[in-house]
């Protein structure tokens, strides 16, 4: 965390000013000498004070769950605005809030593979990992892939490397 937060301020040294330079020269009128930074002591333990009241509170609490992406909003939405359906298989549907004569394909797996190197060699070693995904577009972020320690289907695959079907150089 302590890196992080370094890292937090180099950026802020680097390029906060810049920001405040434009802004000024976009005439905005605000009070500069109350201008604060995220990270500053004071903000920092406000965020904080807020965060423990909320959790103390029971509005706020942490775990490890699914959450419901809408690519319309670009935000996480709440399970109540969520209308579960059960597929079988792949099926075509209108979406609300979109045109009524546009369909989309929902339920449709996609499978991809990586080709497996070996680091020592930097050569492929004939295997390959098989990844399934409803939404194929992701992969192109992909900068790793995890699979459980204690699985023996992958055992022979800990402390490889997967040759990205895109990006070759990333490794």
């Amino acid at each position: 965390r302590e890196q992080f937060i370094n890292q937090v301020w180099k950026w802020k040294e680097q390029y906060g000013s810049r920001i405040c330079q434009q802004l000024r020269r976009l005439a905005s009128s605000v009070d500069w000498n109350r201008e604060r930074f995220t990270m500053d002591p004071v903000c920092a333990h406000a965020v904080t004070e807020a965060f423990v009241q909320l959790h103390d509170a029971g509005l706020m609490y942490r775990d490890s769950r699914l959450i419901n992406w809408s690519c319309s909003l670009k935000s996480a939405i709440s399970d109540l605005e969520v209308d579960y359906i059960e597929l079988e298989g792949a099926d075509k549907r209108t979406v609300p809030g979109h045109p009524k004569d546009k369909q989309y394909e929902f339920g449709m797996f996609t499978e991809f593979a990586y080709k497996v190197i070996d680091p020592k060699t930097r050569k492929p070693t004939g295997d390959e990992v098989i990844v399934a995904t409803t939404r194929l577009e992701t992969m192109l972020g992909d900068v790793a892939v995890a699979v459980h320690p204690n699985d023996p289907r992958y055992k022979k695959l800990h402390g490889m490397q997967l040759l990205h079907p895109f990006f070759p150089h990333r490794q």
